[in-house]
Protein backbone atom coordinates (compact mmCIF):
# COMPACT_ATOMS: atom_id res chain seq x y z
CA UNK A 1 0.00 0.00 0.00
CA UNK A 2 1.58 3.42 -1.04
CA UNK A 3 1.50 6.21 2.10
CA UNK A 4 1.72 9.50 1.24
CA UNK A 5 1.38 13.11 2.72
CA UNK A 6 -0.26 15.05 0.21
CA UNK A 7 -0.77 18.98 0.64
CA UNK A 8 -3.87 20.61 1.69
CA UNK A 9 -6.04 20.84 -1.30
CA UNK A 10 -6.53 24.77 -0.25
CA UNK A 11 -3.23 26.15 -1.04
CA UNK A 12 -4.07 25.29 -4.88
CA UNK A 13 -7.20 27.39 -4.62
CA UNK A 14 -7.32 30.33 -6.74
CA UNK A 15 -4.17 28.68 -9.38
CA UNK A 16 -4.96 27.88 -13.08
CA UNK A 17 -3.39 24.39 -13.47
CA UNK A 18 -2.07 25.47 -17.04
CA UNK A 19 -1.79 23.30 -20.15
CA UNK A 20 0.92 21.06 -21.43
CA UNK A 21 2.40 22.90 -24.32
CA UNK A 22 1.53 20.96 -27.48
CA UNK A 23 5.27 20.43 -29.00
CA UNK A 24 4.22 17.64 -31.81
CA UNK A 25 2.25 14.77 -31.43
CA UNK A 26 4.06 12.43 -30.27
CA UNK A 27 4.99 9.60 -30.32
CA UNK A 28 4.85 9.34 -33.96
CA UNK A 29 3.77 5.40 -35.02
CA UNK A 30 4.98 4.08 -38.03
CA UNK A 31 3.66 0.69 -39.37
CA UNK A 32 7.01 -0.91 -41.44
CA UNK A 33 6.99 -3.53 -44.23
CA UNK A 34 6.52 -7.09 -42.59
CA UNK A 35 9.58 -8.66 -43.74
CA UNK A 36 11.61 -5.43 -41.98
CA UNK A 37 12.50 -6.51 -37.92
CA UNK A 38 13.30 -4.78 -35.30
CA UNK A 39 15.61 -6.19 -33.74
CA UNK A 40 17.83 -5.21 -30.65
CA UNK A 41 21.02 -4.64 -33.00
CA UNK A 42 18.74 -2.34 -35.46
CA UNK A 43 16.95 -0.55 -32.62
CA UNK A 44 20.30 0.39 -31.21
CA UNK A 45 21.76 1.37 -34.30
CA UNK A 46 18.87 3.98 -35.11
CA UNK A 47 19.50 5.08 -31.93
CA UNK A 48 23.32 6.00 -32.30
CA UNK A 49 22.03 7.78 -36.34
CA UNK A 50 19.82 9.72 -34.56
CA UNK A 51 20.48 10.55 -30.96
CA UNK A 52 18.28 13.38 -30.38
CA UNK A 53 15.16 10.37 -30.41
CA UNK A 54 13.86 7.51 -28.46
CA UNK A 55 11.98 4.85 -30.61
CA UNK A 56 10.02 1.73 -28.65
CA UNK A 57 8.06 -0.93 -30.74
CA UNK A 58 4.65 -1.52 -29.56
CA UNK A 59 2.81 -4.78 -29.34
CA UNK A 60 1.83 -4.51 -32.76
CA UNK A 61 5.41 -4.30 -33.76
CA UNK A 62 4.96 -0.70 -34.56
CA UNK A 63 8.09 1.89 -34.76
CA UNK A 64 7.45 4.53 -32.52
CA UNK A 65 9.24 7.82 -32.40
CA UNK A 66 9.39 9.30 -29.18
CA UNK A 67 9.89 13.36 -28.42
CA UNK A 68 12.83 14.21 -27.12
CA UNK A 69 13.14 14.76 -23.85
CA UNK A 70 13.04 18.51 -22.72
CA UNK A 71 14.66 20.10 -19.38
CA UNK A 72 12.24 20.56 -17.09
CA UNK A 73 11.19 16.97 -17.47
CA UNK A 74 14.57 15.53 -17.37
CA UNK A 75 15.46 17.08 -14.52
CA UNK A 76 12.02 16.14 -12.69
CA UNK A 77 12.60 12.55 -13.82
CA UNK A 78 16.23 13.08 -12.63
CA UNK A 79 15.45 14.21 -8.97
CA UNK A 80 13.40 10.80 -8.67
CA UNK A 81 16.29 8.92 -10.53
CA UNK A 82 19.08 10.00 -7.94
CA UNK A 83 16.88 9.18 -4.71
CA UNK A 84 16.52 5.51 -6.41
CA UNK A 85 20.10 5.42 -7.26
CA UNK A 86 20.52 6.70 -3.22
CA UNK A 87 18.80 4.56 -1.62
CA UNK A 88 19.79 1.03 -4.39
CA UNK A 89 23.12 2.14 -3.59
CA UNK A 90 22.54 2.20 0.48
CA UNK A 91 21.17 -1.14 0.30
CA UNK A 92 23.00 -2.93 -2.00
CA UNK A 93 19.70 -3.68 -3.63
CA UNK A 94 19.41 -4.25 -7.70
CA UNK A 95 19.97 -1.06 -10.48
CA UNK A 96 18.96 1.82 -11.39
CA UNK A 97 18.37 2.31 -15.18
CA UNK A 98 17.57 6.05 -16.51
CA UNK A 99 15.63 7.12 -20.07
CA UNK A 100 18.25 5.68 -22.47
CA UNK A 101 17.75 2.12 -21.50
CA UNK A 102 15.91 0.01 -23.53
CA UNK A 103 14.11 -3.05 -22.51
CA UNK A 104 12.58 -6.37 -25.07
CA UNK A 105 9.06 -6.68 -22.91
CA UNK A 106 7.63 -10.68 -22.69
CA UNK A 107 4.93 -9.33 -25.39
CA UNK A 108 8.11 -8.54 -27.46
CA UNK A 109 7.43 -4.55 -27.03
CA UNK A 110 10.39 -2.97 -26.72
CA UNK A 111 9.98 0.53 -23.81
CA UNK A 112 12.54 2.69 -22.86
CA UNK A 113 10.77 4.57 -19.45
CA UNK A 114 12.66 7.66 -17.99
CA UNK A 115 13.73 6.03 -14.98
CA UNK A 116 13.37 2.55 -13.78
CA UNK A 117 14.64 -0.27 -10.72
CA UNK A 118 15.63 -3.55 -11.49
CA UNK A 119 15.80 -5.90 -8.36
CA UNK A 120 18.86 -8.29 -7.82
CA UNK A 121 16.42 -11.26 -8.13
CA UNK A 122 15.00 -10.40 -11.36
CA UNK A 123 18.48 -9.15 -13.31
CA UNK A 124 19.51 -13.20 -12.82
CA UNK A 125 16.97 -14.12 -15.19
CA UNK A 126 18.77 -11.90 -17.77
CA UNK A 127 20.48 -14.13 -20.24
CA UNK A 128 21.42 -11.97 -22.46
CA UNK A 129 24.71 -9.93 -23.10
CA UNK A 130 24.43 -7.10 -20.29
CA UNK A 131 25.62 -4.92 -22.72
CA UNK A 132 22.57 -5.22 -25.01
CA UNK A 133 18.77 -4.83 -24.78
CA UNK A 134 17.51 -6.36 -22.01
CA UNK A 135 14.73 -8.73 -22.15
CA UNK A 136 13.13 -8.20 -18.69
CA UNK A 137 10.44 -6.02 -17.39
CA UNK A 138 11.81 -3.63 -14.50
CA UNK A 139 9.99 -3.98 -10.87
CA UNK A 140 9.11 -0.75 -10.77
CA UNK A 141 9.19 1.88 -13.64
CA UNK A 142 8.84 5.98 -13.30
CA UNK A 143 7.02 8.02 -16.84
CA UNK A 144 7.05 11.83 -16.38
CA UNK A 145 4.14 13.39 -18.73
CA UNK A 146 6.37 16.26 -20.65
CA UNK A 147 5.42 18.59 -22.74
CA UNK A 148 4.25 16.96 -26.04
CA UNK A 149 2.63 14.02 -24.13
CA UNK A 150 -0.94 12.96 -24.16
CA UNK A 151 -1.58 12.04 -20.67
CA UNK A 152 -4.28 9.31 -22.30
CA UNK A 153 -1.35 7.13 -24.39
CA UNK A 154 0.95 7.44 -20.97
CA UNK A 155 -1.94 6.14 -19.27
CA UNK A 156 -1.82 3.36 -21.54
CA UNK A 157 1.70 2.81 -21.40
CA UNK A 158 1.18 2.99 -17.65
CA UNK A 159 -1.02 -0.40 -17.62
CA UNK A 160 1.16 -2.15 -20.67
CA UNK A 161 4.10 -1.90 -17.40
CA UNK A 162 2.04 -3.80 -14.98
CA UNK A 163 1.00 -5.63 -17.51
CA UNK A 164 4.07 -6.80 -18.32
CA UNK A 165 5.50 -7.75 -14.98
CA UNK A 166 6.36 -4.60 -13.28
CA UNK A 167 5.16 -4.52 -9.50
CA UNK A 168 5.07 -0.68 -9.48
CA UNK A 169 4.89 2.05 -12.01
CA UNK A 170 4.35 5.89 -11.42
CA UNK A 171 3.15 8.43 -13.96
CA UNK A 172 3.45 12.30 -13.03
CA UNK A 173 2.22 14.91 -14.13
CA UNK A 174 3.68 17.96 -13.23
CA UNK A 175 0.35 19.85 -15.39
CA UNK A 176 -1.82 18.86 -13.33
CA UNK A 177 -0.27 18.14 -10.10
CA UNK A 178 -0.55 14.02 -9.87
CA UNK A 179 0.86 10.92 -9.47
CA UNK A 180 -0.75 8.19 -10.88
CA UNK A 181 -0.22 5.11 -9.00
CA UNK A 182 -0.34 1.68 -11.32
CA UNK A 183 -0.25 -1.43 -9.73
CA UNK A 184 -0.79 -5.35 -10.75
CA UNK A 185 -4.85 -6.23 -11.17
CA UNK A 186 -5.95 -2.61 -9.47
CA UNK A 187 -7.49 0.43 -10.49
CA UNK A 188 -4.93 3.30 -10.87
CA UNK A 189 -4.29 5.40 -7.87
CA UNK A 190 -4.68 9.33 -8.03
CA UNK A 191 -2.51 11.45 -5.46
CA UNK A 192 -2.64 15.37 -5.93
CA UNK A 193 0.80 17.26 -5.92
CA UNK A 194 2.03 14.54 -2.68
CA UNK A 195 4.92 16.05 -0.72
CA UNK A 196 6.56 12.62 -0.27
CA UNK A 197 5.54 8.81 -1.63
CA UNK A 198 6.67 5.63 0.11
CA UNK A 199 6.92 2.71 -2.71
CA UNK A 200 5.94 -0.02 -0.33
CA UNK A 201 5.18 -2.30 -3.08
CA UNK A 202 9.43 -2.21 -3.28
CA UNK A 203 10.42 -1.45 -0.17
CA UNK A 204 8.93 -0.13 2.94
CA UNK A 205 12.10 2.28 3.28
CA UNK A 206 11.78 3.96 -0.64
CA UNK A 207 10.63 7.17 0.06
CA UNK A 208 10.57 9.49 -2.99
CA UNK A 209 10.28 13.21 -1.67
CA UNK A 210 8.46 15.25 -4.51
CA UNK A 211 8.34 18.66 -3.07
CA UNK A 212 11.22 19.99 -5.66
CA UNK A 213 9.52 18.06 -8.57
CA UNK A 214 6.03 19.92 -8.92
CA UNK A 215 5.97 22.91 -10.03
CA UNK A 216 6.13 26.42 -8.31
CA UNK A 217 2.67 27.61 -8.98
CA UNK A 218 2.86 30.91 -6.79
CA UNK A 219 5.78 31.99 -8.57
CA UNK A 220 4.75 30.86 -11.70
CA UNK A 221 1.54 33.19 -11.55
CA UNK A 222 3.69 36.13 -10.02
CA UNK A 223 2.02 35.73 -6.16
CA UNK A 224 5.75 35.23 -4.82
Amino acid sequence: MVTAEPRPSASLTGTTQPRPPVRGVFPVRLTLPSDWELTDDVLSEMGSLNELWRFEVDKSGCLLIMSPSFPLSGIRAGRILSQLVVWSDEHNSGIVADSSSMFRLPNDEVRVPDTAWISDERLQSVSEDLEGAWHICPDFVVEVRSGSDQLADLQIKMEMWVSQGARLAWLVDPYEDALWIYRPEQEPERLQRPDRVTATEIADDLVIDFTRIWPDRKARDGHG
